[in-house]
């Protein structure tokens, strides 16, 4: 048996699938709508839609045969046909960011926090019943096979009272059943990820560097930023399909020795004299650690000697310096970009696999993902977890809400072959010396408190092997 995730539709199938897996979820089939017809629920028992998928008659038909023969549907926004059948009285568009509430049964880790939804959602009603919440193990007497029961519901961000509706609704139909999301889950993810397409800019900044904090979304006040938000939206993607799925669903943890959560560390050489660098080299390793350090190739003093010696223990990329064509068009910035990275190859002879732009700069939206994708760099770390020269708030997952490494997607459903790792922590942001003027000048003490608050909810609520 195996989960099936109906692709060759409009929407965002892959990057579905690249949610599925980040948590775990790998026995996944890829579909088309020509392989709905008849599909035999005791082998696909699970059928995951993106929005828009249900646009065409024949694959509503097909969908809701498949369900009310015993399989369970998850659709984001469904049709009008299949929200009919899910019980939804769809009343319109909602506006602005959302939030989304669980009511039932303990989910993702969260403990009362609220999820953030961006892109679009829907309000609905459930006209012909009450609305009923359930849990996986209630002990009461299960609802009649037609009421419509809702697992989570949508409120604006920030609104004192009033504008809550359904979120999440289930509706058992015929031997099956319909879950239907009253907003884009992976679109949500993806954005509140990545940004905004909307954000981008093409000719630079007036104030400085274009960085990807300019891109991330408008989430609304009150942003739940102590919570990795983006991929907690997903893991309740994951943990649905396992909760309809009839028999136990492995989860593949893909960390070494089930180690619950990993921290990444990286350092910037940005001139550093090479003494500097073997000192913390040195220091890493002694601690049983390995960092990547990451060289501007222009004004590093590290001789390729030195970079073999780093990379016995360590690993080295490059630091591309893109700051002196800011305000330039973003296919300038790109192309200095990637000559850089090609200049580090030559110099050291070994391939980029992973980098971090120089002051974080940017350029656009997805071309300077595309462009690494092209030469080969596999994991980029430009996104900061952070509303770094925005504002003075610290969380460590302050605008974008993530943590975990996904492969960057394009909201037309295009992946692109680079993982997006966010950078939640920066030494000289948080407690760099008294002449940086945008450090917190945090005291160590004070930091040892507030990361480890990070790393215990890592390790106890979020980012856990789960089967």
């Amino acid at each position: 048996m195996r989960v099936g995730l109906l692709g060759g539709v409009p929407g965002l199938s892959e990057y579905s699938g690249e949610i599925l897996s980040m948590w775990g979820v790998l026995n996944v089939s890829r579909l088309t709508p020509g392989q709905l017809q008849g599909l035999d629920p005791a082998q696909i028992p699970v059928l995951v839609l993106p929005a828009g998928a249900d646009v065409e008659r024949a694959v509503v038909g097909a969908i809701l045969d498949y369900a009310r023969r015993g399989g369970a549907v998850i659709s984001c926004l469904p049709g009008l046909e299949l929200a009919g059948e899910a019980g939804i009285c769809i009343e319109g568009d909602r506006e602005g960011p959302q939030r989304l509430r669980l009511t039932s049964t303990p989910m993702a880790g969260l403990a009362g926090e609220s999820l953030v939804v961006v892109g679009p959602s829907q309000t609905w009603s459930l006209p012909d019943n009450e609305p009923v919440t359930v849990t996986l193990e209630s002990e009461a007497k299960p609802p009649p096979p037609t009421d419509a029961v809702s697992w989570a519901v949508l409120y604006p961000a920030g609104q004192d009272a009033g504008g809550e509706a359904p979120g999440v609704v289930q509706r058992n139909v015929g031997a099956g059943t319909i879950m239907a999301l009253a907003f884009d889950l992976p679109l949500a993810v993806l954005m509140l990820r990545q940004g905004d397409p909307n954000h981008t800019e093409s000719g630079g900044r007036p104030d400085g560097p274009a960085r990807p904090a300019h891109l991330a979304c408008e989430v609304g006040p009150q942003e739940p930023d102590s919570i990795p938000y983006a991929d907690l939206l997903g893991r309740l993607l994951a943990e649905w399909v396992t909760d309809l799925f009839p028999c136990p669903l492995p989860h593949l943890w893909h960390l070494p020795d089930g180690a619950p959560g990993i921290v990444v560390y990286s350092g910037d050489e940005d001139g550093a004299d090479v003494e500097w660098n073997q000192q913390q080299f040195a220091e890493m390793t002694e601690a049983g650690g390995r960092m990547n350090l990451y060289v501007i190739p222009d004004n590093t003093h590290s001789t390729p000697s030195d970079v073999s010696a780093y990379r016995q223990h360590h690993d080295v990329g490059p630091h591309p310096n893109i700051r002196s064509h800011d305000g330039a068009p973003v296919a300038a910035r790109v192309e200095e970009m990637v000559r850089q990275i090609q200049q580090f190859e030559e110099m050291f002879g070994i391939p980029a696999r992973s980098l971090r732009n120089h002051c974080i700069a940017w350029a656009g939206y997805l071309e300077p993902v595309r462009a690494m994708a092209d030469i080969g760099v596999g994991m980029e770390g430009n996104y900061f977890c952070s509303t770094f020269l925005r504002d003075r708030g610290y969380a460590p997952y302050a605008a974008f809400g993530a943590a975990m490494p996904l492969r960057f997607g394009h909201p037309d459903g295009e992946l692109l072959s680079v993982r997006q790792q966010h950078t939640h922590t920066m030494d000289d942001v948080y407690f760099g010396p008294g002449y940086v003027p945008y450090s917190y000048a945090m005291a160590p003490d004070l930091w040892e408190v507030v990361l480890a608050r990070v790393l215990d909810d890592v390790v106890q609520r979020f980012h856990v092997p789960h089967a």
